[in-house]
């Protein structure tokens, strides 16, 4: 795989496949609650987060109470479910960067993530001309949907393709610059043509994901509860020297049958399925088999600081990480951590990529197999056992998942629940790239590992394309 693959993947999955990604809450925290500081994840959890809850935020314009339903028109024919299509379709697809057709001026990447009868799709717009390069974000929306698979058409044609109903059940949007945060807080600014904009909602922060599908207009916007008949097509095509599962959808432009569905497959909106790492070497030659800790730094969005320690022993990552909130930076992590997050994942060391050279790196793929919180003060105890506690927003990666009865400096594991499966992608291998060198800071050496950089830009697999400014020491 080339380092500066001309396919990039979109960084919100983000908030998916990074190392040490960030996040935020559905507001701002409450002067009047205890402060919770938005999450950041760690490298070997995806960016990708489905399950949402209500807000906490009361809203400035009153949302719908009953969501709107399938307007009257043509009534569309259920597809049959196919288990065939249903399988083929599971997993990740990843399209390249390239000018919005959603959100004119800008750039976008999106995310498909097919699980059983739910889609999600998370689009990611970028500053135009940037190569969608993570740091040059300025929005972030997700979609949840339910799907139901039909009938193949022609199929093993070029024209085969397969019917499937999507009906989308909740949206929610995130700004992810200054200027998108000013237009989504102005309650006067309606997009200006665009669906992308505040909906009345106030207390827009940088990261902190809102959810906007109970209102009228969005209701409209996004078809909430509206049956979208589509179309798909999957075929195989050469990307770098690899066979790559492509991934099209219907022509929104072309002719429709009498459910509206699409009966042509779109040459643009292409995605593709990421490739596992293949295993080339063992962790002891790779050099990572130790014990390494990042020192104490802050996570993007908020005054939220955190540190980390990994443990590679055999096979095994795990990594344990503390998190702590500070309206000071300067306190840092001093303070005693509000929680801690244990995460074990399998690890495959794969092949060194331009050995000797100045952008040397090694494939790595993680797949997380264990993730457990533990609460470390009593106010944080009281809030995963009040209401907040469950109604954290999506992009908080270790919210209760249903879970009670939480305890001071005891440990709960939220690996077997389906949404945490989902949304920190238990159980699904990652890609990731990483280096050790060694740098001498004064009199001192140290040996440095570093991994990829969530700010950059991605390959087609998911994969950092650059390496993250400071590391984790070896100890």
């Amino acid at each position: 795989m080339k380092l500066n693959s001309k396919l990039q993947l979109t960084a919100f999955f983000m908030s998916i496949l990074m190392l040490t990604a960030c996040g935020g809450g559905d507001s701002a925290p409450n002067p009047a609650t205890p402060a919770v500081a938005p999450q950041v994840a760690p490298r070997i959890t995806p960016r990708i987060t489905p399950q949402v809850t209500t807000p906490a935020i009361t809203p400035a314009t009153t949302p719908a109470t009953t969501p709107a339903t399938t307007p009257a028109t043509t009534p569309v024919t259920p597809p049959v479910t196919s288990p065939q299509a249903s399988q083929s379709l599971e997993g990740l697809w990843m399209t390249s960067c390239s000018a919005s057709t959603s959100l004119t001026g800008y750039d976008e990447q999106d995310t498909f993530n097919f699980k059983s009868n739910t889609l999600t799709t998370n689009k990611t717009f970028y500053k135009q001309n940037t190569n969608c390069k993570h740091s040059e974000q300025v929005l972030q929306a997700q979609t949840r949907a339910s799907i139901k698979f039909g009938a193949a058409v022609n199929p093993g044609t070029d024209t085969g393709h397969t019917k499937i109903d999507i009906t989308p059940k909740q949206v929610t949007l995130s700004p992810a610059n200054d200027t998108f945060t000013t237009s989504f807080n102005d309650a006067s600014y309606t997009g200006n043509g665009s669906i992308y904009y505040g909906y009345g909602l106030k207390e827009w922060s940088i990261y902190y994901k809102k959810i906007i599908s109970g209102f009228d207009v969005a209701i409209t916007n996004f078809k909430i509860n509206q049956i979208e008949p589509e179309i798909f097509q999957i075929s195989e095509d050469m990307v770098d020297g690899a066979t790559r599962k492509v991934l099209k959808l219907g022509s929104k432009a072309g002719n429709v049958d009498s459910d509206g569905r699409p009966i042509s497959i779109a040459n643009s909106n292409t995605a593709m399925r990421a490739i596992k790492t293949t295993q080339a070497q063992t962790a002891q030659n790779a050099g990572l088999t130790g014990t390494w800790k990042y020192s104490c730094r802050k996570g993007k969005g908020d005054a939220v600081v955190q540190n980390s320690t990994l443990n590679f022993i055999g096979t095994t990552l795990i990594e344990t990480i503390s998190f702590y909130y500070s309206t000071k930076i300067d306190t840092g992590c001093k303070l005693s951590p509000r929680f801690q997050v244990k995460i074990e994942a399998d690890i495959v060391p794969g092949k060194v990529i331009n050995a000797g050279g100045a952008n040397e790196h090694t494939l790595i793929g993680l797949k997380i197999t264990k993730v457990e919180v533990n609460p470390m003060n009593m106010d944080y105890v009281d809030f995963l056992n009040n209401r907040l506690g469950n109604n954290l927003s999506s992009i908080f990666l270790y919210k209760t998942y249903g879970q009670t009865d939480w305890k001071l400096n005891t440990w709960k594991n939220i690996s077997n629940i389906p949404d945490s499966i989902e949304r920190i992608h238990i159980g699904t291998e990652m890609p990731d790239i990483f280096k050790i060198s060694t740098v001498t800071t004064g009199n001192v050496t140290h040996t440095v590992l570093k991994r990829g950089d969530y700010l950059g830009s991605f390959d087609i697999d998911g994969r950092p394309l650059s390496l993250e400014p400071e590391g984790a020491v070896r100890q």
